[in-house]
């Protein structure tokens, strides 16, 4: 009986045993560590959320493809005709471009491989040109040891193709006057009013390029002058395969230089009248020229009465292909907020737009009245969200496109008119 006793006693006594010895094995083990409370992260670049149509749709319209939306940073965009435009902005050094056919309903993604990378964002004009919706060029401007490098694409951005420039050059401008023949200007020792200047040319789309100007051995007396050293380049158009304009920056004046021979040789343009408005000017600060036809077209310039002073936005216009100009007195008032050198779009020599405050001017005659459009609820809005104006581009009288920032956040938003911008919706 004693013996029983004692296996009894075991046996009630074991289970609360092991219970001890477990939860003092656990109550041995090292305390956990404090996880680290959340690090403060850069606010990524976004704002922008467009509907992609997937790959496999072949960079098609088709309404019974797969789409799926994102959130990107746009920095800048070309409206191409009323149902056709591009837009792009840089993520992680990588470019990543976007194509709408159907007036940004929906997007392709036609950017280049990433491999590429770019240390600043690519503008369009000095950097980017597309001739149509399938034949377009972006320009890497090289850094260090890595090479100018252009990159052309002839089916709507399926695919790029690769040709190598001078690595030391920078991108001043690109123009093409069809899908195979073009021009690109690089410059180099650039200072604050001067500049060496080359041109290349290409007849093969951009597979190959051929230097046709360089300045660097500049006589002014020769038979095929080049653009002279002095001045640096603010634009370069041309509207047709011979003849070209280039708008320079001489100190606080503006020069144009005009080739004949497709940028071969290259002449100082006659002067630019100067009007008693222009008169209290400090500076003139030249746009880039641009032509609506074979000989009509117009320059924008800024001027700004005082270092830091109010800016005031001017213009001159060509009837003859940039033989002669004249100046429109836009009666425009004077603006010192962070958009006072955005200057208007005009559509022709008499239409354009200005974008003043969150209020959009229209004018029908060259800028001599301007009248304002009736407000936009979704415009102010946005403006007040995005306050930093980066283009505004009109393709037509009704469509237009409008993109804005707000830097220190990282963000931007495309917006569009189709009613020559009465409204606006966000893309």
């Amino acid at each position: 009986m004693k013996v029983k006793r004692q296996s009894n006693f075991w046996i009630r006594t074991l289970p609360a045993l092991l219970a001890v010895l477990l939860l003092a094995a656990c109550s041995s083990s090292p305390a956990p560590r404090a996880s680290l409370p959340p690090q403060p992260t850069e606010p990524p670049e976004e704002g922008q959320t467009i509907t992609l149509i997937t790959p496999d749709a072949g960079n098609l319209d088709n309404t019974n493809t797969k789409k799926y939306q994102i959130q990107t940073r746009l920095t800048d965009f070309y409206l191409m005709n009323g149902k056709e435009g591009i837009a792009w902005g840089i993520t992680k050094n990588a470019l990543r471009m976007y194509m709408t056919r159907d007036n940004g309903q929906t997007w392709t993604n036609i950017s280049p491989a990433a491999t590429v990378q770019f240390t600043a964002n690519p503008v369009y004009g000095q950097d980017i040109f597309f001739a149509d919706s399938r034949h377009g060029w972006i320009v890497r401007t090289g850094s260090g040891i890595t090479e100018t490098i252009v990159l052309h694409t002839s089916d709507g951005g399926q695919s790029w193709k690769i040709s190598a420039l001078n690595p030391s050059s920078r991108i001043a401008a690109i123009y093409f006057d069809s899908s195979a023949h073009g021009w690109l200007m690089t410059t180099w020792d650039n200072t604050e009013n001067r500049e060496s200047k080359a041109l290349y040319v290409t007849g093969d789309g951009g597979a190959t390029w051929e230097t046709i100007m360089q300045n660097e051995q500049y006589t002014p007396h020769s038979d095929q002058p080049p653009l002279p050293i002095t001045g640096v380049s603010r634009g370069m158009v041309f509207r047709d395969r011979f003849n070209g304009l280039v708008s320079m920056q001489f100190g606080e004046e503006v020069r144009l230089f005009v080739t004949g021979d497709g940028g071969v040789s290259w002449k100082a343009a006659d002067t630019l009248p100067q009007p008693a408005a222009l008169k209290t000017c400090s500076k003139l600060m030249a746009g880039s020229p641009q032509f609506f036809t074979e000989t009509t077209g117009w320059l924008p310039v800024s001027c700004e009465a005082d270092v830091g002073a109010e800016v005031t936005q001017h213009g001159y216009f060509t009837a003859d292909g940039g033989v002669s100009w004249k100046y429109a007195d836009f009666s425009l008032p004077g603006r010192s907020d962070p958009n006072r050198g955005i200057p208007p779009t005009f559509l022709n020599t008499r239409i354009g737009w200005w974008l003043n405050g969150d209020l959009l001017y229209w004018t029908g005659n060259q800028g001599q009245a301007w009248r304002a459009l009736p407000a936009s609820s979704v415009l102010q809005a946005k403006l007040k969200e995005y306050p930093e104006v980066v283009k505004l581009q009109f393709i037509d009288e009704k469509t237009g496109w409008l993109l804005i920032q707000r830097t220190e956040a990282k963000r931007s938003i495309l917006l569009q008119t189709i009613n020559g911008g009465v409204t606006w919706k966000v893309m």
